[in-house]
């Protein structure tokens, strides 16, 4: 596509304000310890960006938000027994709270070891790797071994509160090291910065029982109630530090927020009020904010439309039902719009022929005007995987008719 004057960042932001740059940027969401082959490989995200600055991408900066810790009144026991009846070990951990002992127990798995399974909380630096096989408050491999949650009615509330804190002291300045160090690698580079991501919706299947959770906001609301306002709370915070330190764009995560389990009435009735008072205060600190959905964009529409969010991030067309034509008619000239090509179906097993017709279809319909951020979606947890012969694809085809103005 031949050099321009504009650094990625500059591109970013004038496509956020629904604008027109050089061309649609592109990039790809990739955990940062992937490796694709001897020509292309890394292990930090650092290193990643460079390699992908070298393609001609458009790389982004992640600031990570830093995980909860517990109160210094806390104390944690572990456990792990054999259970003859289940036929494997099962591991135990409870936070003894000042108001009381939270609790969830798990089966440990024959592949609980499996390199797969890797620190689901990610780093500024950029690294995934476990420190323990334990048990994680953040872990997707707890959801289908659980015998018993963490939190199992509103007498597990005041105890939760105990382990859900943004850190003080020497980890936060630790964070903030991080952090800033980071933002001098974007600025040296021309990047864009995001901080990631706050957790409030997407805790109930972290914490809960979730066909219990979901009766329970209709029998209960005011437990759900607090329960999400705990975590909002959090968020907030973490809004805060992140803000101070400076960012382009701050990312809301709404992985299980969608509709299968909220459908549109609990979706506003729980959620929507939080994620417009994150909105409001990542815009009085002059920065975007950005709310990644898998999946139900479309089923959202008449909701999103009216809401304070810049960008929305995870619009995929396959696994996520995303209707693209009708995002970029109802929402195109308000809102920008991150994805538009299936990672895991379309670059992971689509012919060349196929990704390329994919790759010109989102461009087509959703890059005129601006507000279009080309990228395969969702997360690309399983990009490893990818023939580096389907990317090369995408990226040719991007190369050819992804130049502003868009004449295909």
């Amino acid at each position: 596509m031949g050099k321009t004057e504009l650094t990625s960042r500059e591109r970013y932001l004038i496509t956020f304000e629904n604008q027109e740059p050089d061309r649609v940027p592109l990039t790809f969401n990739v955990p940062d310890n992937c490796f694709f082959n001897e020509k292309i490989k890394w292990h930090t995200q650092l290193e990643k960006a460079k390699l992908l600055i070298d393609l001609g991408l458009d790389p982004t900066i992640d600031i990570w938000l830093p995980d909860s810790v517990c109160h210094p009144d806390v104390t944690i026991k572990t456990w792990r027994s054999f259970d003859k009846t289940l036929g494997c070990p099962i591991i135990y951990k409870e936070y003894h709270t000042p108001k009381g002992i939270l609790r969830q127990v798990v089966k440990e798995t024959e592949d609980w070891c499996s390199s797969r399974h890797n620190q689901w909380i990610p780093t500024t630096l950029g690294g995934h790797d476990r420190k323990t096989y334990g048990m994680e408050l953040f872990d997707d491999w707890n959801v289908s071994r659980r015998l018993e949650p963490w939190v199992k009615g509103p007498e597990d509330l005041e105890k939760l509160k105990y382990i859900i804190n943004v850190p003080d002291g020497w980890i936060l300045d630790e964070w903030k090291h991080d952090a800033i160090r980071a933002k001098e690698f974007a600025e040296k580079h021309g990047l864009l910065t995001m901080a990631r991501r706050t957790i409030v919706g997407d805790a109930f299947q972290w914490f809960c029982d979730i066909p219990n959770f979901l009766m329970t906001m209709i029998d209960d609301p005011d437990f759900i109630e607090e329960f999400f306002d705990i975590f909002h709370r959090w968020a907030i915070r973490q809004a805060e530090i992140a803000l101070d330190i400076g960012v382009d764009v701050f990312m809301r995560r709404g992985w299980y927020e969608i509709p299968e389990y909220f459908g549109g009435g609990n979706f506003e009735k729980y959620l929507k009020d939080s994620i417009q008072e994150e909105s409001r205060l990542v815009h009085q600190a002059g920065s975007k904010h950005c709310y990644l959905l898998t999946e139900g964009m479309s089923r959202y529409i008449d909701i999103l439309e009216d809401m304070d969010v810049d960008i929305l991030f995870g619009v995929e067309p396959v696994m996520g039902r995303a209707d693209l034509a009708e995002m970029k008619k109802r929402l195109g000239s308000k809102k920008t719009i991150w994805g538009g090509v299936s990672g895991e179906i379309t670059l992971n097993s689509g012919t060349e022929n196929e990704i390329r017709e994919e790759t010109r279809k989102a461009i087509k319909i959703l890059a005129p005007g601006g507000g279009f951020v080309l990228s395969p979606m969702a997360g690309l947890f399983y990009f490893a995987g990818t023939p580096w012969g389907n990317v090369d694809a995408m990226i040719d085809e991007w190369r050819k008719v992804g130049k502003y103005p868009i004449t295909i």
